[in-house]
């Protein structure tokens, strides 16, 4: 799985850049109504995927089935962009998601992050996501001690396809993170894992 590791992290910073290049067009763009409010519930969705990793002293690799909701609002008002082609989301998604491996267990709690969306070619839009969630994870580890109160950060890629009006697939690569950030009378090395995610929203 390592191979796999190394592919999927050039492949993050390449979706960015592109990103960044479809932005640096955002001057030449149609202008939203002065009207627009300022931050509003734009979309409700689902999603789930595969997460792999290593935890220490663990032979076998640990495989993650994450379940979660996804609840975004366009934020673009609040954060002064113009641009009809480009969203900024405030997200809130709880989840909660089945780890197997040496020693099975749970991951449950809430992220709250952004997404920033980039139409590329309608129907098709980049995104980039951070989030960062409390939560409990159910497992005993060499890295973060016993099981109990953490924080999953996850930062991603990827791309959403609008194919029917107020409906989408979205489907990206994320980098997950855990750590207590020394909120916890315990250890906290850390548990890094990759996972490629996929769901479907309803957008308003």
């Amino acid at each position: 799985m390592k191979h796999r590791s190394t592919f999927l992290f050039p492949l993050f910073f390449v979706v960015f850049f592109a990103i960044f290049l479809s932005c640096s067009h955002a001057a030449a763009e149609t202008m939203y109504d002065e009207l627009e409010p300022d931050i509003y519930l734009n979309e409700i969705g689902i999603g789930s995927g595969y997460a792999w990793g290593s935890l220490k002293g663990d032979d076998e690799e640990m495989s993650i089935y994450p379940a979660f909701v996804r609840i975004g609002f366009n934020a673009n008002g609040l954060f002064g962009i113009k641009s009809r082609k480009s969203s900024l989301q405030l997200t809130i998604e709880p989840f909660v998601n089945i780890v197997c491996g040496s020693e099975d267990g749970v991951e449950a709690g809430c992220g709250f992050g952004m997404r920033y969306l980039h139409e590329v070619g309608s129907p098709v839009d980049l995104f980039v996501e951070a989030s960062a969630a409390p939560m409990y994870y159910s497992i005993d580890t060499r890295e973060q001690g016993k099981a109990g109160f953490n924080f999953l950060d996850q930062f991603g890629a990827g791309l959403q396809y609008r194919f029917a009006p107020g409906k989408a697939f979205f489907a990206g690569y994320r980098f997950r993170h855990i750590s207590h950030a020394g909120v916890a009378d315990r250890s906290n090395d850390g548990i890094n894992t990759n996972a490629i995610i996929a769901g479907f929203s309803w957008l308003y």
